[in-house]
């Protein structure tokens, strides 16, 4: 009978360092694999990239008699004691957002997994029946159960920007027409990773179930979609024109095209209730929904409206997996223009775009012999008004009716361009809304700033030639880089987005704040199109200030004895007084002579901003510690230590054979009784001047204590002899030992006490 299998099913998203994507690289695309091609009832070892990194190689197969579909193949991981771990290390993108999705019929294992280190994310079907997920190096529940023998699909939605990740987890055979994670903003397990280079699954084990042991991988996808685009021009129609095709695209981070993994259903909409949708010109049929099919990257259909008006078409995937819908203003007008004008959207601001200028007749047939000269005027619609004209103000040239010149627009926002014929005014024509984006931003501040104060920051936006441009509106993002240390937990700047009411004639400033302890750079980037983006010079965040507590002494005492611990903690402050997690500075420490202080101190992360140090003084004095933090120029300097040489005195005396009580005081360097001592605890010796043994008190079996400076011991001794007492202590006490005297009986004849009574 074979063995079972390991622990809990572990799927990790592995990582390597940053990948970087040069604008010319190749376009990250969609990974998708259902192992329908391959070989079944074989080893995945070997196989694309794919490597069985632990346990035996036949225990990870591609099989069909266990799949999603119930055809097809599937992987399975057979039970083991040892582990099977599998894996595909092969870079794959370093956009966000990164999407990763499988399908999993999980075994029950015997134990939690440990999370795994120098992973992305990980989630585990744990042998509780639980779904856990992995937020930073601790497992936190999804609140999502699962059954063995049942398929689950799983969705990580990575951010490695924000080294953040959602989790979505939904019973394979439930359609979802809205996807709502389990857990969202999870932390990165290692959050130096930027870049997705591998996945990873591992097996179960469970010596008591075998036949709920193996666990199966179906339809792995790696997808980095984050929006639908459409890639068309808007266009200017005619009360019940229909359009030229419009083409809607899956599009990336960086606005390259994305691949359909499946049929990818869309649904179209309309603002205008007169707007209908079709997927054939000349046969129209209305329709509100269309597919992108499968390995292709983009669908397109037809627009037709029979109302006058700037309607706005949308465009949006179906069910609902969170990526930003398409949208296009489009214009309907009563009357046909004499130019058709047309070219793609969004540009970027300041440089030079390709547009298409064709001249049409009444009947909207090309006019071929037209080659006038025409002015392109810039129509401001959102901002409704500006400064800045289009480049050339006039174009000719045209060639059987078509002028395609060069032309740019150094502003931003949405506008029409407006083409007149310079000798014949009523001839015009005007384009759709076209979108310009700034070229990239501007980010300026003080270089010295302190940690969670507010302080200016001023962003301003630029066309490709480095020029303000008056009309961008936002929104727009900000986020940190580090640059030391590089890497930060939890840093974030306040506010983190800029509006239209930021922005006044290209440029914003505002109070920010940022809450860690570094240097870093403040990013400034277009939220819908974050390759627009700047970055600022290097930031120092430092503290505001230095606090040095001291311990106070047990008690009522309000100094310390030679000897004694004194504890000083050490706080790098913010500006709420609130100490800096990260600090990771030098800070330098100047004490009074006679305290055992280093003169320097490296903060690490793990102090959280705050370092105790624990000193001894052996001589009484005042003392002072000095704290320097000279890269922010702050200091601080402790309260006073007072340190107090004490002695502990035994207080000799002299009685009968048997029980007596013998009094120990403390005294300060004056001889006064320290009546705040009320802690202090003290360890007793006797040495009897006839060691026998006969000399006992309980003080010697455990330590006693001060009372007001006094402490009291029993002894007892029923002989006749000279016991000295002797105090002991942890700190450095000047001791002045005590005898007792006990009295002496006869040694010989009947044993008689012989009292003689003195009178005067």
């Amino acid at each position: 009978m074979r063995k079972i299998q390991c622990k809990s099913l572990l799927i990790s998203v592995a990582i390597s360092v940053l990948v970087a994507f040069a604008s010319e690289a190749a376009v990250v695309d969609t990974y998708y694999d259902d192992f329908d091609d391959r070989q079944a009832d074989v080893t995945i070892d070997g196989v694309d990239h794919w490597s069985v990194d632990r346990g035996n190689t036949n225990y990870a197969v591609t099989q069909g008699a266990t799949t999603l579909t119930g055809e097809g193949n599937a992987i399975e991981l057979v039970g083991d004691e040892t582990t099977v771990n599998v894996s595909r290390a092969k870079v794959i993108g370093d956009l966000s957002p990164c999407w990763v999705e499988f399908y999993v019929r999980s075994g029950v294992g015997n134990e939690t997994q440990d999370v795994p280190a120098g992973k992305a994310a990980a989630i585990t079907f744990d042998h509780t029946g639980k779904i856990l997920a992995a937020d930073g190096s601790s497992w936190v529940d999804t609140e999502k159960t699962f059954t063995a023998g049942k398929w689950y699909r799983v969705l990580l939605k990575l951010d490695f920007s924000s080294h953040l990740y959602d989790v979505y987890i939904f019973p394979a055979n439930v359609p979802q027409e809205t996807f709502i994670p389990a857990k969202e903003k999870l932390q990165f397990i290692d959050t130096s990773i930027s870049s997705l280079a591998g996945l990873g699954f591992e097996g179960v084990y469970n010596a008591d179930r075998e036949e709920d042991d193996d666990s199966y991988i179906d339809n792995l996808l790696v997808n980095f979609v984050r929006r639908l685009e459409i890639i068309t021009p808007s266009q200017v129609l005619t009360k019940g024109e229909i359009s030229e095709a419009i083409i809607v695209q899956l599009q990336n981070e960086i606005s390259a095209p994305q691949t359909a993994w499946e049929d990818i259903t869309l649904e179209l909409r309309s603002e205008s209730d007169k707007g209908e949708f079709s997927l054939d010109k000349d046969d129209w049929q209305p329709i509100n929904q269309i597919i992108i099919p499968e390995e292709n990257f983009q669908g397109e259909f037809y627009y037709k409206d029979t109302e006058v008006g700037n309607p706005v078409i949308s465009v949006k995937e179906y069910p609902d997996r969170g990526w930003e819908e398409a949208l296009q203003k489009e214009k309907v007008v009563s009357e046909a223009a004499y130019f058709d004008v047309s070219l793609t959207t969004p540009q970027i601001a300041g440089e030079y775009f390709e547009m298409r200028i064709t001249a049409e007749d009444e009947n909207g047939e090309v006019d071929k012999n037209y080659n006038g000269t025409v002015e392109l005027h810039a129509r401001y619609v959102s901002p409704e008004t500006g400064t800045m004209n289009i480049t050339p103000l006039t174009a000719f040239g045209f060639e059987e009716g078509v002028l395609e010149p060069e032309a740019m627009y150094p502003d931003c926002g949405y506008i029409e361009i407006e083409v007149i014929d310079i000798e014949e005014p009523d001839k015009k024509g005007v384009s759709g809304e076209v979108l310009f984006i700034p070229a990239s931003f501007g980010v300026t501040c003080e270089e010295a700033q302190i940690v969670n104060r507010p302080f200016t920051l001023e962003v301003t936006s630029f066309n490709a030639q480095k020029d303000v441009t008056p009309n961008y509106e936002a929104p727009c993002e900000l986020a940190v880089v580090p640059v030391r240390p590089e890497h930060v937990l939890e840093a974030a700047i306040s506010p983190n987005q800029l509006d239209e009411k930021d922005f006044d004639a290209g440029s914003a400033e505002l109070e920010v704040t940022y809450n860690r302890w570094g240097e870093l750079k403040i990013k400034a980037q277009d939220s819908a199109y974050p390759s627009r983006m700047g970055l600022s010079e290097i930031v120092k965040f430092q503290p505001e200030s230095i606090k040095i507590e001291v311990k106070p002494p047990p008690g009522e005492r309000r100094f310390f004895y030679t000897g004694e611990e004194i504890e000083l903690t050490v706080s790098l402050l913010d500006i709420a007084g609130e100490p800096i997690v990260n600090y990771s500075g030098s800070v330098a420490i100047d004490a009074t002579s006679g305290l055992a202080l280093l003169p320097s101190y490296q903060f690490t992360e793990s102090d959280e901003g705050t370092h105790t140090f624990v000193v001894t003084c052996d001589s009484a004095g005042e003392y002072f510690v000095t704290v320097e933090e000279s890269t922010a120029g702050i200091s601080a300097t402790s309260p006073a230590i007072e340190v107090k040489q004490a002695t502990i005195v035994v207080i000799p005396k002299e009685t009968p054979t048997g029980t007596t009580e013998v009094i120990i005081i403390i005294t300060d360097e004056e001889g006064n009784i320290i009546t705040t001592e009320n802690d202090l605890l003290v360890w007793i010796s006797l040495q009897e001047e006839f060691p026998n043994g006969s000399a006992l008190s309980t003080a010697i079996l455990r330590p006693v204590i001060f009372h007001n400076g006094v402490s009291r011991i029993i002894i007892t001794d029923p002989e006749a002899e000279v016991v000295t007492i002797t105090p002991r202590s942890e700190y450095k006490f000047k001791i002045k030992q005590g005898t007792v005297t006990f009295g002496r009986i006869a040694k010989k004849g009947i044993g008689t006490l012989l009292w003689r009574e003195l009178r005067e």
